[in-house]
């Protein structure tokens, strides 16, 4: 026979499909709060790291020393960095935080090697320099990540901007200066801009006769690929980013320069 209907019995079904929706609540809540402590945009702060700059950066060159006893701010900005997470922010937004978090990974790279002279010292063997410095490997934005990671695998492949070259430094006497501030989504491409102008009129970085030579920094032979794909060679980035009215003569021979790798400040 047929059952009949039986109020209990609907009942239970609804107790049921409360349970459910009760417990996928629960599920919902505990997602969130698992992703609660990473950073937004919106909430992301460069402040510390500006603090460290504004104290031990002075006319492009880092009191080492001065930054090793007083780490304080710096290990606050990095620990933000390591919960942000700029998947999902602007353009722009992503670009500065990956370069101030480069820039500011190198800063502590530096102070935890005391009396360093030189990056390629680190991991040195048997007087040969290495790359070692760029390989180790720290959590920034939630994964496990080198400098290395982050210039390549980051900064230049996702966002093809060939002027963050100039904003990156390396702790060397020959990379770009230092920024004197964090960049910023805001003022990004007038930083980049400024950045790259600068280090163009550098007699230090480069050594450029529009009418006659281009003697420039190597970093244009080791990313010479970036700078063809943005202009269509190295000589025309140059030409669309230099300040001045000289004329350029076509076709100058390029001659890449020896690159300093001293340590760009003091103990």
């Amino acid at each position: 026979m047929e059952r009949l209907w039986d109020p209990r019995a609907r009942a239970g079904d609804e107790c049921a499909r409360h349970e459910v929706l009760r417990v996928a609540g629960i599920f919902v809540s505990l997602v969130l709060l698992a992703w609660a402590p990473m950073v937004s945009a919106e909430v992301f702060s460069q402040a510390a790291f500006d603090t460290v700059l504004g104290a031990h950066l002075h006319d492009g060159r880092v009191d080492y020393g001065a930054l090793a006893a007083d780490p304080g701010p710096l290990e606050r900005y990095l620990a933000t960095t390591r919960e942000a997470n700029p998947e999902g922010w602007p353009r722009e937004e992503q670009i500065a935080f990956w370069v101030n978090a480069y820039n500011a990974r190198v800063l502590d790279g530096v102070i935890h090697h005391p009396k360093l002279r030189s990056v390629l010292d680190v991991g040195k063997t048997l007087g040969v320099p290495t790359l070692g410095f760029f390989r180790k490997t720290f959590i920034v934005a939630g994964k496990k990540l080198s400098l290395n990671d982050i210039e390549h695998k980051i900064l230049r492949a996702r966002f093809h901007e060939p002027r963050v070259h100039f904003v990156l430094n390396c702790a060397s006497a020959s990379c770009p200066v230092l920024p004197e501030h964090p960049l910023t989504a805001t003022a990004l491409d007038a930083t980049l801009e400024q950045a790259t102008v600068r280090f163009l009129i550098d007699p230090a970085r480069n050594q450029i006769d529009p009418a006659r030579r281009l003697e420039v920094s190597s970093i244009f032979k080791w990313y010479g690929d970036d700078f063809k794909t943005a202009a269509g060679s190295v000589q025309a980035f140059i030409e669309r980013h230099w300040p001045r009215k000289d004329k350029f003569a076509p076709e100058l021979p390029v001659r890449f320069l020896d690159y300093d790798w001293s340590l760009n400040g003091s103990w």
